[in-house]
């Protein structure tokens, strides 16, 4: 009777053991809704500062898993304002294995410059990417092809990283300059050649309950194909998070750019921006905030412009849907200022959770 059982049991593991290894390898799979309406007064739109106005909702399919215990890999496909598809992200990331510690990316991803832009803009609290970002890296934030290696710095107590990467090198173009770029595919002139993007980070534990986050970073890359010109861009973040339970949590959050761009009569470009928000979590469910944002134009530091908002929040349970309301005062450049109200609804459907900031 005994060795009947064992029998069994052996025949019963042998069989589930296969599908159990094939279940760990079926990808997370999850889609991310992003709605949203607004009114607001702005003179340079005036058919929609007369309305209350619904926008397109924007989409995220996000597929991501372990191709072994060893690496893994991650996918996200966008269709933004009911436009086509766009591959959004599209890397792999070893994450152990290789010598010294190293980490390795390589693919199409949101850059790790500073600690907003990595974030996807449906996880923020104030819903619209800074201005100094949308200025100097455009509206789809640092996002390029690259491979990246990082390691762990040992720092004692300090928990202290340090990255860089090989860039494609299309990260800090304007849209002018990605015109241009395409006429010069056809007429044999030179392309943008790969750029750099390096960082290094460090976060301790300042109490029981509190961390402090502080980082450097930088990119550079050619922004003018035609004349070899050269773009830099520098950048400074630190992060306080505290949370003594599960129901409260307080972030204050800052980043300063510098932005240097060299000019084809030989001079040279600078101009500066930056931003800072704080954000309280309270009752698990709730979150109020406010941010103030200022940028100088990417090739004017005359053109500055600036913005400030408070926003709130409310998700019903664990974050897979959130409700968020946002009032802002911006004061664009050369044109008057003007207010807007948004409010906004996410979900998720799978396992990425809409807000994990």
């Amino acid at each position: 009777m005994k060795k009947n059982i064992m029998l069994f049991a052996i025949l019963l593991f042998s069989f589930l053991s296969p599908i159990r290894a094939q279940t760990t390898l079926n990808p997370d799979i999850s889609l991310i809704g992003n709605i949203c309406a607004f009114a607001h007064n702005d003179t340079g739109r005036p058919i929609e500062s007369r309305e209350f106005n619904l926008q397109s909702p924007d989409m995220e399919l996000m597929v991501s898993g372990y191709l072994n215990p060893y690496s893994r890999a991650d996918a996200v496909l966008a269709w933004e304002e009911g436009g086509n598809a766009e591959i959004e992200e599209f890397y792999a990331t070893v994450l152990r294995g290789l010598p010294l510690g190293l980490n390795l990316r390589v693919g199409k991803y949101r850059l790790e410059f500073g600690r907003l832009n990595p974030v996807h803009p449906h996880a923020y609290s104030f819903i619209f990417q800074p201005l100094p970002h949308e200025e100097f890296f455009g509206e789809e934030g640092l996002n390029d092809m690259a491979i990246r290696t990082s390691f762990i710095i040992p720092t004692g107590s300090l928990y202290t990283e340090f990255m860089g990467a090989v860039l494609k090198g299309d990260i800090l173009k304007s849209e002018d300059d990605s015109i241009e770029e395409e006429e010069d595919a056809d007429s044999g002139k030179p392309r943008i050649k790969p750029g750099f993007f390096g960082r290094l980070t460090s976060s301790a534990a300042v109490s029981e309950y509190a961390e402090l986050a502080a980082g450097a970073s930088f990119a550079t890359a050619e922004y003018n194909a035609e004349d070899r010109l050269h773009a830099w861009v520098y950048g400074i973040d630190m992060k306080y998070k505290w949370k003594p339970n599960r129901n409260i949590s307080l972030t204050v959050e800052a980043e300063g750019l510098y932005n240097h761009r060299e000019k084809s009569d030989g001079g040279q470009l600078i101009s500066y921006g930056g931003y800072g928000y704080i954000d309280f979590h309270f009752c698990q469910k709730y979150n109020v905030g406010s941010i103030f944002e200022y940028t100088q134009g990417n090739l004017d530091k005359n053109r500055n412009s600036w913005r400030t908002g408070a926003f709130v929040g409310f998700s019903p349970i664990e974050e897979t849907s959130l409700v968020r309301l946002v009032g802002n005062w911006t004061r664009p450049k050369e044109t008057a200022g003007f207010w807007t109200l948004t409010a906004q609804l996410v979900f998720s459907l799978g396992p990425h959770q809409p807000h994990n900031f």
